[in-house]
């Protein structure tokens, strides 16, 4: 009997074996790179705080993967954010996403009228420092004596929480004059507070406006990563600076292409030619 095809193993087959480059589908892990990659795309507001970038996040503003840890925001009633730095929350009134400052109040001294019952506030943090603008502002409590004469526009008087009108006054390190200090010897109770000595801000003191001076905040540097970050943005046009969502390490993170990230995978394909 003839076979019309015989056996391929009597015949003699030149086989060719193509390897062809092909995209294949991403892998559920590159899924959640791309998910990630959308969440943080653009920016976040809380009421007049505009353009909530890296690295910042929140829990009801973007996700912890967007920002990096200690730089967590809590919205409240998309009115206005507050950070906690240490132990003490701060109001945040501006970020600049230029350069890594942003200006901060004290949450607690928002409608206060008088400070005599809170602590020395200051900033001591690995991730935030003072600007070379912000100052000391001491306030004297209590203070025995009549110093109208001699402090003029510098007293300072506010009802506690006591029903009590403490005779007061105040001085910015550095800046008033020195003679003021000598006073403090009178006075029972001495808080420094951070401020920002603008031409606004001491016109305010001025006006014996001392809450209102206050609650104009002063301007931190804070640090994220700059160098990494710069170096993601700078090489990709569409990079986003955010974190791993396990181990808070800074993550380039990039688009996905068409839709989907394209990994090469390898396809063998022979070819017999008879």
């Amino acid at each position: 009997m003839c076979h019309l095809f015989p056996p391929p193993i009597l015949n003699p087959i030149l086989t060719f074996v193509v390897c062809i480059l092909i995209a294949v589908p991403a892998s559920q892990g590159d899924g959640d790179v791309d998910e990630q990659y959308k969440s943080c795309d653009g920016s976040q507001s809380c009421g007049n705080l505009q353009y909530i970038r890296y690295p910042f996040w929140g829990n009801n503003i973007r996700p912890q993967y967007c920002g990096r840890q200690g730089f967590e925001l809590q919205c409240h009633d998309n009115d206005y954010a507050t950070i906690l730095i240490g132990h003490q929350s701060f109001r945040v009134l501006e970020i600049n996403n230029t350069h890594p400052i942003m200006r901060i109040v004290i949450a607690d001294y928002l409608g206060r009228e008088c400070l005599e019952s809170f602590r020395k506030s200051s900033i001591s943090h690995r991730l935030f420092s003072y600007t070379e603008k912000v100052r000391n502002l001491s306030l004297f409590y209590d203070c025995s004596g009549d110093f109208s004469s001699q402090l003029g526009k510098n007293n300072y008087s506010c009802t506690s929480e006591a029903g009590v009108v403490p005779r007061s006054f105040y001085t910015i390190d550095n800046y008033d004059d020195s003679r003021l200090h000598n006073l403090s010897n009178s006075c029972s109770r001495v808080i420094k507070v951070p401020i920002q000595p603008t031409r606004p801000n001491i016109d305010y003191l001025e006006e014996g406006k001392l809450i209102e001076a206050l609650n104009q905040g002063f301007e931190v540097r804070y640090v994220a990563d700059d160098m990494r970050c710069s170096t993601c943005t700078s090489h990709h046009p569409r990079g986003i600076c955010g974190s791993n969502q396990s181990s808070d390490e800074f993550s380039c993170l990039y688009p996905p292409r068409h839709g989907m990230h394209l990994r090469p995978s390898i396809s063998v394909l022979s070819l017999q030619i008879f």
